[in-house]
């Protein structure tokens, strides 16, 4: 017993002062996370045949894989024991895929956005989701928003990559909150309203795009160099 009470502190000690652990251990709890609404997009596109579930349902699986492809790659060098030099010649390649992935997916969501704007209702939601939806998504904006700041300046390819995925998550999320809302307290969209959502959606949408080749430019360049 107090062996693992010592495992414990160990391990809370170490995600309070190891931030690049600390970044590994919530990106894989936001996978499991992104994961259930995943599934839950999905249940809602075939049960429903709601086409905006499951186009959304395909960014969210994109988004995992990359997720996943970051982190499982990541193991794969600590098992290597690769000397510096090779480490960041590894994670450098791991950024130029990572980078064109993100931008390749950007495309997966003009269905999705498309179908939200000309309010193709399917599903009706409650308040309650709406809701819960909205806190959770409020929570990751100003969290993403916190974390992709702080890793600016740091030189940990992976854990810039994480934080990136994250908050490309977190942007798509109000996209997700928008529709949910809409479909929730809408009841039909006047014209105001339908310039106001086609514009909301085309500005995260290029934020996304702009994001992405930002990415794919860094990615290259040195290569170039």
């Amino acid at each position: 017993m107090k062996q693992k009470e010592r495992v414990g502190i160990n391990l809370l000690k170490r995600l309070k002062n190891d931030y690049i652990f600390r970044t590994f251990i919530f990106s894989a709890l936001s996978f499991f996370i992104t994961l259930a609404f995943t599934i839950y997009n999905t249940f809602l596109g075939f049960a429903y045949k709601a086409v905006w579930n499951t186009g959304i349902a395909i960014y969210y699986a994109l988004l995992l894989f990359i997720r996943a492809y970051v982190m499982f790659s990541e193991r794969k060098f600590f098992k290597e024991k690769l000397n510096a030099e090779q480490l960041e010649n590894k994670r450098k390649k791991l950024f130029l895929v990572q980078s064109i992935m993100l931008f390749i997916i950007d495309f997966a969501l003009i269905a999705p956005v498309s179908i939200m704007v000309l309010q193709k209702k399917a599903v009706e939601y409650s308040s309650i989701p709406a809701i819960a939806a909205a806190a959770y998504t409020t929570y990751k904006i100003i969290v993403s928003t916190k974390n992709i700041v702080k890793t600016r300046r740091m030189n940990h390819i992976s854990v810039k990559i994480l934080r990136t995925v994250g908050f490309v998550d977190a942007l798509v999320s109000v996209l997700t909150l928008q529709y949910t809302l809409i479909m929730t307290f809408g009841g039909g969209m006047d014209k105001d309203m339908f310039v106001l959502c086609a514009v909301t959606s085309f500005g995260i949408w290029m934020a996304l795009v702009i994001l992405s080749v930002n990415l794919l430019l860094q990615a290259i360049r040195p290569k170039k160099q």
